[in-house]
């Protein structure tokens, strides 16, 4: 559907409307994944300590140069 708007956007940011176009044909991402996930993190079980030393490791080697 094109709206006044779209046609704005088309107009003035042609790069932009490009970029929209290609996400909007991109393959939907996994809703229940993402859904489960954002649950883990609200109720505080996502974060594990398994995560956290993964997460330090790779800082400690991105600070290192390694």
């Amino acid at each position: 559907m094109v709206t006044a708007r779209s046609e704005v956007v088309r107009e003035r940011y042609p790069q932009l409307a490009r970029i929209l176009d290609l996400l909007s044909q991109a393959p939907e991402v996994e809703s229940d994944l993402i859904s489960e996930i954002r649950e883990q993190i609200r109720s505080g079980e996502y974060l594990s300590e398994e995560k956290l030393n993964i997460a330090i490791c790779r800082l400690l080697k991105e600070i290192l140069g390694g």
